[in-house]
């Protein structure tokens, strides 16, 4: 077990994980707790780390509710950007409920 803020840089190994799957975490990373850290630099950073970590040819997939369309754009640049591929699926995109 681990206790850390994915936000900041983790030390794991380069290409130690087979794969990643994170559950309703992703979307707390655009979140200001503290004012000296910025949303785009705690996302930049997990993205980076994340890749850096994962096997090659792994796969990473995350499940969040975002708060605008401008949320998922800017997770998606920055997974890509990172080195990720692939694009964002939304469960029952016509619904007046929050979208995940």
């Amino acid at each position: 077990m681990l206790l850390a803020d994915m936000g900041k840089l983790m030390r794991f190994q380069p290409c130690i994980f087979d794969g990643v799957v994170s559950i309703s975490a992703l979307q707390w990373l655009c979140n200001w707790d503290k004012k000296d850290e910025s949303p785009v630099s705690r996302i930049s950073t997990f993205f980076k780390w994340l890749y850096n970590c994962l096997k090659r040819g792994a796969r990473a997939v995350f499940q969040f509710y975002p708060d605008s369309p401008e949320q998922i754009k800017t997770l998606t640049n920055f997974a890509m950007k990172a080195g990720f591929g692939g694009g964002v699926v939304v469960d029952f995109p016509n619904s007046a409920k929050s979208k995940k």
